[in-house]
């Protein structure tokens, strides 16, 4: 059985797949793009809540440091950046 496959190559075809590729290309960029403006914030709040907290005398361990610098959900930096203000200490924050 034969099949004609001169469609895959008929200028339709290309031109079905090059405006797949822009999309997917367009789709990535703007994925990176947000990507990228949330880990931008969320390293702007990370380093807020460090100076708060050196502001008011409070250390955190290695491993806070670490957990602070690690997370990248915003809406939980925005909560330990509030916290920050009121902590007494660094359990305080993370708790």
């Amino acid at each position: 059985m034969d099949t004609d496959l001169s469609f895959f190559r008929s200028e339709s075809a290309q031109r079905l797949r090059a405006q797949g590729r822009e999309q997917g290309f367009e789709q990535g960029l703007e994925e990176g793009r947000e990507q990228g403006r949330e880990q931008g914030l969320g390293q702007g709040v990370a380093s807020s809540v460090l100076t708060v907290l050196t502001g008011r005398g409070i250390e955190l361990s290695a491993d806070q440091r670490k957990l602070l610098a690690d997370t990248t959900d915003v809406d939980q930096l925005n909560a330990w950046l509030l916290r920050a203000v009121t902590a007494t200490r660094a359990e305080e924050l993370f708790g």
